[in-house]
C-alpha cells in the first residue's frame, strides 16, 4: 500500500479528525469559536463568554420555520466583495510579477485598513467590521467543501516509495509535532518568566464531601441537525439532474460536456459534505464530513466513469484541471478558487482579536516566528536527514505540516509540491495533537496558560486549538497563534529566498 491510500485511511478511521480551523467572529474581544475543517464537539455552552459554540464545522444548525442555509443579502455582500478583492489583487500581483499570495495578501491588507482606520477615525474600524462580518460568516461555513479537492485527487498523487517511507512519514508528524509546540512554549514561558508575569495553572476545584447534595441535573436539548433537509434535498435533486445530462453529454461527445460535468461535481461535492454533515454525531466523531465528502467525490467520479465509458485517471484529471476558463474549468478547480476570499476572511477573525493580541504582542510574535520559521526549516531538515521521499515535489509536500490546511495548500502549490499528500499530512497532524496535545504540555511542565495556549496553536492545528475550549485563559492563545503561524508561514514561503532554500535542504541527497 502507497502512502497516498494508507494516509486517506489513516484520516477516515481515527477517533476523531482535525486539521484546520477558522473561526466565526465575535467583536468583543473575547473567541467565540468554530472548528471548519474538522470535527467540533456538540453544541454547547463556552466559558469563555457564556455563548453557544456553533458548529459551523458541521453547517451551523437548522431551523424548521425557514431554510437557514440560504445566504442573506449582506452575506452574499460581504462574501462578493472578498471575492472581487481577491480578483483585483490576484491580477495586480500577477502584472507586477509579485509572488506573494494573492489570498493572503487580501488577509493582511483588510486587516490592516481595518486597524488603521479605527485608529484614525475610532469606531469605523468596528463599523467596517459589522459589515464584513456577514460575509465572513458565509464563507467560513462552507469552507470545509473548498478542501475537499485536496484530498480528492490523493489518487493521482505521486507515490513516496516504500513501507518504510510511510513509518518515516508518521515519525516526521510525531517528532515535528513535539518540536514545534515544546519549542514554542519553553520559549513564550521562558518570556513570560523574565517578565515575571507566569500565572500558576489554575487549581482543580475539589471534589464535593461524601453526603453532599448532588447538583441539579441539567437538561440540555438534542443538538439540531447541521443544514436543513431543503438544503440537502436540493442539493440531491440538483446532483441527480445535471449528473444525468452531464453523463449524457459525455457520451454523445457534446461539446459543452466538460462544464456540464463541473455543475454536475460541483453540486455532488457539496451534497455530499451535507450528507456527512447530517450524519449522527457518533459517526461524524470517527469519520469527519470532509472524509465522508471526500469518498463520495470518488465514488460519484466512479459511476461516470463506468457510464460514460471513461477511465476513472481521466474524469479525475478534468474534477481539477488547473484552468478557470469557463469551457474546461472543474469542480475542484472552482472550489479552490472561492479558497481564495474564505483565507481572506481571515482578517476579520484577527480583527475581533486585536485588543488581546496588542496586549500581548512581544510573546505572540516571537511565538509566531519561532512556530513558522522552526516548521519550515525544522521539517525540511527532518525530511532530508530521514531521506523520505524519492522526489523533491513529494518532499515539499511535507513542509507545511504544522500549516493549517487552507494555507498549507496555498504553500504547498507555492513551493511545487502535491497538495493531496500536504492535506492528508495535516489532517494526520491535527489528530496527533488534539489526542495527545494537553498531555504533553502537562508532561513538559508547562502549566501558563499563554504559554499553552501559543504551543498548541503553534502545532495542533484545528482539533488541537479546539482541545485547548476547556483552558479559558490558554485558548484564545492558542486560537491566535494557529492564524498568525499560517500567515507568517506563507508570506515566509513566498519570498524567492526561502523557497530556494527550503528546495535546496529537500533535495539533498536524492538521486538525479
Amino acid at each position: 500500500m502507497n502512502l497516498r491510500n494508507l494516509l486517506f485511511l489513516a484520516a477516515a478511521l481515527p477517533s476523531t479528525a482535525a486539521g484546520s480551523t477558522a473561526f466565526k467572529p465575535r467583536h468583543d474581544n473575547r473567541l467565540s469559536t468554530a472548528t471548519i475543517t474538522h470535527h467540533s464537539p456538540p453544541k454547547q455552552t463556552s466559558s469563555l463568554n457564556n455563548a453557544p459554540i456553533h458548529e459551523i464545522a458541521r453547517g451551523g444548525t437548522s431551523s424548521v420555520a425557514a431554510n437557514i442555509d440560504i445566504p442573506k443579502l449582506n452575506e452574499l455582500t460581504g462574501a462578493a466583495f472578498f471575492t472581487l478583492l481577491q480578483i483585483a489583487l490576484n491580477k495586480l500581483f500577477r502584472a507586477n510579477k509579485i509572488a506573494f499570495p494573492a489570498m493572503l495578501g487580501c488577509t493582511v491588507l483588510v486587516f490592516t485598513v481595518l486597524v488603521l482606520t479605527d485608529m484614525i477615525s475610532p469606531g469605523a474600524g468596528d463599523a467596517a467590521f459589522a459589515l464584513l462580518q456577514p460575509g465572513s460568516n458565509l464563507l467560513t461555513k462552507w469552507l470545509p467543501v473548498m478542501f475537499v479537492p485536496g484530498l480528492a485527487m490523493l489518487p493521482l498523487a505521486p507515490s513516496i516509495g516504500s513501507p518504510v517511507d510511510v513509518l518515516k512519514v508518521l515519525s516526521m508528524i510525531v517528532v515535528g509535532f513535539t518540536f514545534t509546540m515544546a519549542s514554542t512554549g519553553y520559549l513564550v514561558l521562558a518570556m513570560r518568566s523574565a517578565q515575571g508575569l507566569v500565572v500558576e495553572k489554575p487549581a482543580v476545584e475539589p471534589v464535593k464531601r461524601r453526603g453532599a447534595a448532588p447538583p441539579a441535573a441539567v437538561v440540555q436539548a438534542a443538538p439540531s441537525k447541521p443544514f436543513t433537509e431543503d438544503t440537502f434535498n436540493f442539493l440531491l435533486q440538483a446532483t441527480i439532474v445535471t449528473g444525468a445530462i452531464s453523463m449524457a453529454s459525455s457520451r454523445k461527445n457534446y461539446e459543452y460536456a466538460t462544464p456540464l460535468r463541473t455543475v454536475f461535481m460541483f453540486f455532488g461535492t457539496v451534497l455530499t459534505y451535507v450528507f456527512g454533515a447530517r450524519l449522527p454525531s457518533s459517526f461524524t466523531k470517527i469519520v469527519h464530513p470532509l472524509v465522508t465528502s471526500t469518498a463520495g467525490t470518488l465514488l460519484l467520479t466512479h459511476l461516470d466513469a463506468a457510464v460514460t465509458g471513461s477511465s476513472f485517471s481521466d474524469v479525475l484529471k478534468t474534477y481539477k484541471a488547473g484552468s478557470l476558463s469557463p469551457l474546461s474549468i472543474g469542480a475542484g478547480d472552482l472550489l479552490l478558487f472561492l479558497l481564495g476570499p474564505a483565507v481572506g476572511c481571515l482578517s476579520v477573525a484577527m480583527y475581533s482579536r486585536k485588543k488581546i493580541m496588542a496586549e500581548n504582542l512581544p510573546v505572540v510574535v516571537a511565538a509566531m516566528l519561532c512556530s513558522s520559521l522552526g516548521g519550515l526549516f525544522g521539517t525540511a531538515w527532518y525530511v532530508r536527514l530521514l531521506q523520505i521521499g524519492s522526489s523533491t515535489a513529494v518532499r515539499l509536500s511535507l513542509i507545511s505540516r504544522n500549516v493549517t490546511t487552507a494555507l498549507a495548500i496555498v504553500i504547498t502549490q507555492m513551493l511545487g509540491g502535491d497538495m493531496a499528500i500536504a492535506a492528508s499530512v495535516v489532517v494526520l497532524t491535527g489528530i496527533f495533537g488534539a489526542t495527545v496535545g494537553r498531555s504533553m504540555l502537562d508532561a513538559f511542565k508547562i502549566e501558563d496558560p499563554v504559554s499553552r495556549g501559543l504551543g498548541m496553536g503553534a502545532a495542533g492545528q484545528g482539533l488541537g486549538v479546539a482541545a485547548m475550549m476547556p483552558e479559558k485563559d490558554a485558548f484564545p492563545f492558542a486560537a491566535i497563534n494557529m492564524v498568525l503561524t499560517a500567515v507568517c508561514a506563507t508570506a515566509l514561503a513566498s519570498v524567492p529566498a526561502v523557497k530556494e532554500c527550503l528546495v535546496n535542504i529537500v533535495s539533498g541527497g536524492l538521486k538525479d
